[in-house]
This record gives C-alpha cells, structure tokens and sequence, in this order.
C-alpha cells in the first residue's frame, strides 16, 4: 500500500482541505463585503443620476434604518449639510470621500452602490443602489454567508463519511452473512480496489470467508468419506451377525447376539444421520408445494403413535383453524417435524403431555411443540442446535431406551428451517419443559 493511498493521509487531508476552503471563502467574503471602491462620475452616469433625483421620491433620512426601506434598483438619498450627522455611516463616508476628492464619485461602500453627490438649491442627493442578488447581503442578512460555509463544509464532510463508512456497512454485513454460513460475499469485492487500509482488511477478510469455506468443505467431504467407508464394516457386520444366530441353534448367546445388533443398529443410525446432514448442509432447491400443515402434521403424528403409548404421552393441538395452507418441501419438513417430535417423546416424563401449536399471522407461520421435561439450561438453548451437540451428556443415545440422538436432529431441523428462510429457536418453559418452535415467512413460492 502506498503512502498516498493511507487512510490516515486521506481523513488528513481532507480536513485540512476543508479548513482551508473554508477560511478561504470566509476571508474573500469579508473582504468583499468591505471592500470599497470609488472613481469619479462618466457623463452617461451623471446624466442618470439627474434623472434619479428628479424622476424618483427621496428616501427619509434616519441612520440605519434607511437600508430596510431601499427599494430594489436605484433610491435617491436627499439632505443638507446640516444632516451629515444623521445620515448612515456608509452614506456619509461615500459623501465625505467625494468632498475631499472635490468631484462627484461612483463607487461601493460595504456593498452598496453609490454614486454623487448631485447638489441642487442646498440640497445633496446621492443615489444608492442595492441590486437583486445583493439582497441577502444586507445588514440584517449577513449570516447567510456563514450559514452557507457551514453548509458548504457539512457536505463535505458528509462526504468523507459516506467515503469511509460505505465500505465499513460492507464489511459488517458481509460478517453477518458469514457468521449464518452464506459464504457469498461478493459485495465486498468493490472493497478491494480501494488501496487504504479498509481495502487492506476487505482483502484479508474475503481471504479468511475463502479459507473457511474450504475448511469447512474439507470437514464436511471427510464426514462423508468416513461414514462411507463405515458401512462396508457395518454391512459385513450384521451379515455375520446373522451367521452366528443361525448357528447358535440353542439360543445361547441370544442376548450377546443382541446386545451387538443394537449397536451395531446405533453406528448406522449415526452414519445415516451424518450423511444427511451433509446432504442437507449442500446448496440445494427447494421443491415446495402448498400443501394443509394440520392434516400433515396429524397424519406424521399417527407414525410416533407406539412411542406415545409406551411412555402414555396426551397430545394436546392449539390451533388457530382447521385448515393451514402453506408452500413447504414435504420430505424435508417432515423430517424436520418427525426430529423435533422424538426428540420430545424421548425427553417427557411417563404420563406427560405433549403441546403441539399452530398459528398463521399475515407476514409468518409459527409452530412449536413443547414437553414436560426437564428443559435445558439457559447457556445452552443455542448450542443444541449446533452438530454433536446434546444439552445433557447423561441423556445420550446409549442411556435412553427410546433411541437417544446424537446431537443431529436439531442440526438437520435448523437447517431445513433456514433453507425454508425461516428460523428456529427453543426456550424453556416457566415450570418444567423445553419449547421449540420455528417460524416461517410468508414469502415463499409454491
């Protein structure tokens, strides 16, 4: 990075710039507004200031309230010698001038035009012209020249914020976007000509989006490439498992026998589950039709049936109305419901009861089921959904007798959520128990 293209020299200069320009303004305009000049009267002048002073009503002398009364174009300024007290200081510095120069003058005093004396029978007239687009720079209206360097010096330095803030938003929503998992930070690239130091950072910032996106690409080919490979183990496994049970005529080893297929039966639920999530974690399209969630989600309820009479779970349905239309990926939301259900039947106490929700509002759908267990401590209500994550290690898939999970099924349901555009979220509920709920926007197209 060159110096020039420093940051540091940028805001520097700029600054510097700006103070300049202003100090620079405000100086000329003073002068200008001071600055007075005289020459004496042409013969074409002189002839117009007779006519002024024939043709157009003197203006009644009282100090400086004679310059809120000038009308626009040339006023006539009539009085006698005995007056020079009472005239305007302006007036009677420009008259002052011609009598010293002994001849009558054209000239500016503070930004008034003047020109005379013309006198006539003991009376001076001098005519004072205060021209259209000097009207703001009257007496009384002088501020506008400060207001307007500060407005002046507002712009630019509004300017030089947005040059410097710009690329800043576009660095911290490029942070949000990858922090979600959505690697596509591609406008951030305008970043990166810029040769500062936020050019610098934009440039190191898509090199570490770059190098997570491979790290995690390598993370998730080698979860693929070993649950691959476990299954031919596996496979081979159960056949021989099978062997050994046909052999064992007798029965004598029928609890060893199953004691090996349940586990045997857990590592390729496992590898399953991995692959999924893998599968799920890929870019994809969602083959969404409009479907009635409440006659779905009954109908996906009837298949856990047997695992609410073991634990004789009630169901308990709150809903908004019978019939709820809404465009969802069938396959992927049922799994989604299906990870969320079990993983609430594994968790209620015997006898409990199980609260399924469902409401529609004009921008969302929200649905939640919520248990009667033992809830999850509050640091933790995130991380469940985060792979191989379980609120209670003592609840792992070896410890329950309704197929313990292994901190997955909410991985799998946060995803399908977010490819839904939607989110999920769990909560403990005051008492006893865990509610979680997803909420999906009415945004998406069938």
């Amino acid at each position: 990075m060159r110096w020039r293209n420093s940051l540091f020299i940028k805001i520097f200069l700029w600054f510097w710039i700006v103070v300049v320009i202003s100090m620079t303004v405000a100086s000329v305009s003073f002068q200008w507004l001071q600055d007075d000049f005289h020459r004496p009267l042409h013969v074409r002048e002189q002839i117009l200031l007779q006519r002024i002073a024939e043709n157009v009503k003197p203006l009644t002398i009282k100090k400086r309230g004679l310059w809120s009364r000038l009308e626009p174009g040339w006023n006539i300024v009539k009085f006698e010698e005995s007056q020079i007290n009472d005239l305007p200081h302006d007036v009677a510095e420009f008259y002052e001038h011609a009598v010293a120069e002994q001849q009558s003058l054209w000239g500016q005093e503070d930004g008034y035009m003047m020109m005379g004396p013309l006198v006539h029978r003991d009376q001076i007239y001098i005519a004072v012209s205060r021209y259209h687009w000097r009207h703001s720079l009257d007496e009384g209206e002088r501020w506008l020249i400060p207001f307007l360097v500060v407005v002046m010096v507002s712009f630019l330095c509004g300017l030089l914020a947005w040059h410097l803030t710009s690329p800043i938003r576009r660095l911290q929503q490029a942070a949000k976007k990858l922090s979600a998992g959505d690697f596509d930070i591609s406008d951030l690239r305008s970043n990166l000509n810029r040769g500062d130091e936020l050019g610098d950072l934009s440039v190191e910032f898509v090199e570490m989006a770059d190098s997570l996106q491979r790290l995690l690409q390598s993370h998730r080919q080698l979860l693929r490439d070993v649950s691959h490979e476990l299954r031919s183990p596996l496979t081979r496994l159960q056949i021989a498992l099978g062997i050994a049970r046909k052999k064992d005529v007798a029965n004598t080893l029928q609890a060893e026998h199953d004691r090996i297929e349940r586990a045997s039966g857990q590592v390729a639920n496992l590898v399953t589950q991995i692959l999924d999530l893998a599968k799920l974690q890929q870019e994809g399209e969602l083959t969404t039709e409009k479907l009635d969630l409440v006659r779905l989600f009954k109908m996906w309820l009837q298949d856990a049936e047997l695992e609410l009479a073991a634990k004789q779970l009630t169901v308990d349905w709150q809903l908004d109305t019978d019939e709820v239309f809404f465009p969802i990926d069938v396959v992927l939301m049922q799994r989604a419901f299906d990870n969320v259900l079990r993983n609430a039947i594994r968790f209620s106490p015997k006898g409990g009861v199980l609260t399924l929700s469902l409401h529609q509002t004009e921008h969302q759908l929200t649905f939640s089921i919520s248990d009667q267990g033992s809830g999850v401590s509050e640091d933790q209500l995130e991380d469940i959904f985060s792979p191989f994550t379980q609120a209670d290690q003592s609840r792992s898939h070896a410890s329950s007798g309704y197929g313990g999970g292994y901190g997955i099924g909410l991985a799998m349901v946060q995803r399908i959520l977010n490819m839904h555009h939607g989110e999920v979220r769990a909560r403990n509920i005051s008492g006893s128990g865990l509610c979680v709920e997803w909420s999906l926007p009415n945004r998406i197209k069938a």
